[in-house]
């Protein structure tokens, strides 16, 4: 029996269970880099802490998605209300592994999920910061080497050197002419890379598409924006758009 035969096998119960459980762990971590990270704080030494009244938090209070509900979204010591974007982080994490068991089977579900959660810290980050770390790219772009065959088996190795290479100039290109003709900025050095990171895992065939739907999405976000009245800065995090296109394509593609 092969492994990807072994994978398919497995009770679903147990791969929606271990989705979820995975999911939500690893959104845990993903918040923890988030909120440390930008602020030049450890994500691996020091013990979690409330913001408020600075108690170092025990096991109890870290339990990912459960806990939040346990305490009723408030410090366990000083009863401060605790911030949920640590709870929509590890809940979206779920939700990737989720999606990806319903949609997929074997190996391109795991795939597909350790894509969606490589691709949510960046989202986060370029929402959160309008920052697009290059060590993440980085990890993005060399797992896509190893794991993307297992997402799009029928994409060769030459689509993905290529999907790496036009998905970089591509955007670096748009971001140079607007930056030569209008004197300023109007793309962060952050999207070209990760574009080029899409395309290693998705093939040079998929590009075109993560970009119109990366788009919409953009245009989307604009719309709910103006209609709710949440104005923020003329950046645009367009970084999310694209890794939450690129996600979407893993099953419309």
């Amino acid at each position: 029996m092969t492994t990807d035969a072994f994978l398919s096998g497995l009770p679903f119960w147990y791969k929606l269970a271990s989705a979820i459980l995975l999911g939500a762990i690893w959104g845990s971590f993903v918040a923890a880099l988030c909120s440390r990270w930008p602020n030049g704080e450890s994500i691996i030494k020091g013990r979690s802490r409330c913001d408020h009244c600075g108690t170092e938090l025990v096991a109890a209070d870290l339990i990912p998605i459960f806990s939040f509900a346990w305490l009723r979204g408030k410090c366990r010591y000083c009863a401060h209300p605790i911030g949920a974007s640590a709870l929509y982080i590890e809940i979206a994490a779920a939700s990737i592994g989720v999606i990806s068991v319903l949609a997929l089977d074997g190996y391109q579900a795991l795939a597909a999920a350790v894509f969606g959660w490589l691709l949510l810290p960046l989202a986060v980050l370029d929402y959160q910061r309008l920052w697009l770390p290059n060590r993440l790219v980085l990890a993005l772009a060399f797992t896509g080497t190893l794991v993307g065959p297992l997402l799009t088996p029928e994409i060769g190795w030459m689509d993905r050197v290529a999907g790496g290479l036009f998905g970089y100039l591509a955007l670096e290109g748009v971001r140079q002419a607007f930056k030569t003709l209008r004197k300023k900025e109007g793309m962060g050095g952050g999207d070209p890379k990760l574009f080029g990171a899409l395309g290693i895992w998705m093939g040079w065939q998929t590009l075109p598409f993560s970009l119109l739907l990366s788009c919409i999405i953009g245009f989307a976000f604009i719309l709910t924006s103006v209609m709710t009245n949440k104005t923020r800065s003329a950046q645009l995090p367009f970084g999310s758009f694209l890794c939450i296109a690129a996600f979407a394509l893993c099953f419309w593609g």
